[in-house]
């Protein structure tokens, strides 16, 4: 049975949405009986106004027939949630109106703007009015992180409207820092979406953390946001001299705002999720839940600088204009992926997850140290000898970025690996395991060096198809062996795993040594450098291969020697 609730009508509450309700009515009639406009900014408005009406239009009648209390829905939550998204709505949409379709005779626009401000300043106290108190018990979105939340959705909503006349899908710079938004975008209007429909309950991880690290993870997403979109937009791009207040130049500049606007916005949530959680929810237990110590050591200290600098490097060479060939991408994938992982084990360790992950943790961050030198080491030659030049200052710049970055690097492999004598470490932390990963890199190496011309279509095709093969089956067990020893599933395998592979590196070996044999014998058969050749051209891959072959066959070779003195002669004393 439906119940009248006047009071509903005649708190303070009520009576400012009663007021929205009658000012939002006006505004929307007023604007509409002056002429329908065809663009976006003027759709927007009308949305804006309408939306409100609407919305606090449908809150007075459910509040009034106490049907509010029968939704499967956080009451309260919603209410504020809406009250902080119309109040930004209405700001925005009085901003808007008033500079782009008000003029000094404009009797109707002018009236409308006032209106619309007015209503901006009841949505604001009806704000100020449902926010939760310090000590009130309330939904995540009456507190000031969840409004937060909503204010970060609605600028990326405002950062969507001018990217929509911009032409960003020739840039990939600018097809990331439009990727940041819409991922950070989702997962706000996710959070908002969750709570609202009380399902936090049944998230299958603590909600605070989740939140925590999401909030970090927009926060670095929307630092490289920051420093690519001003790069790719107003390098070489002054403002032109016949720019009316809606040319596309302006609308950079305002993505450019919104941008640091967002940032600083996901910063402060990021700081005051950290004091509720760890500070403020938990007194007394900040160490079980935070371990200040992962960051303040020497190893610590190196991943954040690790981070950092990593950043830098692949948000230089974003700046500049992309390159189609292959050892462009390796490079740009080796600092993103060298920074999103190194970010990943900062956040693990410091909020102690990595204590419950499933396999063995110093093993991984060890091997991913050895990695991650290697790929820098890797990356830092091939790109300043490919892409730089006198002139080129950022690709120089990002190239000596790129070997601070090793260095970095190199420095975590020495600390890591210097070990009390006697303490156990993984497989992947000892002379065979770094084998391993150097057998998996180089092979990478050769995949992307490889040319389909290069082994097929010719008379010498079976041979050289041969030489791919082996390349490609010791680089899978390679990785298999690598996931296995990382998941610490080698003790269900069904024979002894040392004298398994030790088989292996000898059946690696011996194929690898006739791959070194074979793929110079026909590669080079009556093929000389050509005249005109570039750098790199194919017949410079085909060098490349070769030496990376040789290289990987030596590895083997040790590889081997050293387990079967591990396993037969060592492992005896």
């Amino acid at each position: 049975m439906v119940t009248l609730d006047f009071k509903t009508l005649t708190v303070p509450v009520g009576i400012l949405r009663i007021l929205e309700v009658v000012f939002t009515c006006i505004t929307f009639s007023v604007v509409a009986s002056v002429g329908r406009g065809l663009d976006s900014f003027w759709i927007w408005c009308m949305f804006t106004w309408c939306f409100c009406f609407s919305v606090t239009l449908i809150i007075l009648v459910l509040e009034f027939t106490s049907l509010s209390s029968k939704l499967p829905i956080s009451w309260n939550d919603f209410t504020t949630a809406f009250a902080m998204l119309a109040t930004l709505m209405v700001l925005t949409a009085s901003l808007l109106y008033s500079i782009f379709f008000t003029c000094n005779v404009c009797g109707r626009q002018i009236g409308a703007s006032v209106l619309s401000f007015l209503t901006f300043i009841l949505y604001a106290v009806e704000v100020g009015l449902t926010r939760a108190k310090p000590g009130e018990i309330s939904g995540f979105l009456s507190t000031v992180p969840g409004l937060l939340k909503v204010l970060e959705a609605f600028v990326a909503c405002i950062i969507f409207i001018c990217v929509d006349f911009l032409n960003y899908s020739s840039f990939p710079g600018l097809q990331w820092c439009v990727a940041v938004y819409s991922i950070c975008f989702i997962f706000s209007l996710l959070i908002i979406i969750l709570t609202v429909g009380r399902l936090l309950s049944r998230f299958p991880a603590p909600f605070s953390k989740v939140l925590t690290v999401c909030n970090v993870l927009a926060v670095l997403m929307y630092i490289t946001a920051a420093i690519i979109w001003p790069f790719y937009c107003f390098k070489d791009n002054p403002r032109p001299s016949s720019c009316p207040v809606n040319c596309g130049w302006n609308l950079l500049v305002v993505v450019c705002f919104m941008t640091f606007f967002n940032l600083i916005a996901y910063i402060v949530d990021t700081v005051y999720s950290f004091k509720l959680v760890f500070f403020t929810t938990h007194p007394g237990a900040a160490m079980l839940y935070m371990n200040l110590k992962s960051i303040t050591h020497p190893v610590g200290i190196l991943r954040i600088l690790a981070a950092i600098i990593s950043c830098m490097c692949f948000s230089l060479v974003a700046s500049v204009k992309p390159d189609s060939s292959p050892y462009w991408g390796w490079c740009m994938f080796t600092w993103v992926f060298c920074f999103f992982f190194t970010l990943l084990i900062l956040i693990l360790e410091f909020t102690t997850i990595n204590t419950k992950v499933p396999f063995a943790w110093e093993d991984f961050t060890a091997a991913f140290a050895i990695l991650s030198s290697v790929m820098c080491l890797c990356a830092s030659i091939m790109y300043p000898t490919f892409f730089a030049c006198n002139t080129c200052y950022r690709q120089i710049g990002a190239s000596v970025v790129s070997w601070v970055c090793f260095a970095v690097y190199v420095a975590e492999v020495v600390l890591t690996r210097l070990r009390p004598s006697g303490q156990n470490s993984g497989f992947l932390s000892t002379l065979p395991g770094i084998m391993k990963m150097l057998e998996s890199f180089f092979a990478c190496l050769i995949f992307l060096s490889l040319e389909s011309g290069h082994y097929s279509g010719t008379q010498y095709a079976p041979a050289l198809n041969w030489c791919v093969a082996v390349y490609s089956l010791c680089f899978i067990f390679a990785i298999t062996i690598i996931l296995l020893t990382l998941g610490n599933l080698t003790i269900y395998f069904p024979f002894s795993f040392d004298k398994v592979l030790i088989v292996y590196n000898v059946l690696a070996t011996v194929m690898y040594i006739t791959a070194m044999v074979v793929w110079p014998l026909y590669s080079f058969h009556n093929n000389k450098r050509p005249v005109g050749c570039g750098r790199p051209c194919s017949w410079d891959k085909l060098v490349l291969i070769t030496v990376m072959t040789i290289f990987n066959s030596v590895v083997y070779l040790l590889d081997s020697i050293y387990s079967i003195l591990l396993v037969f002669f060592l492992s005896n004393e």
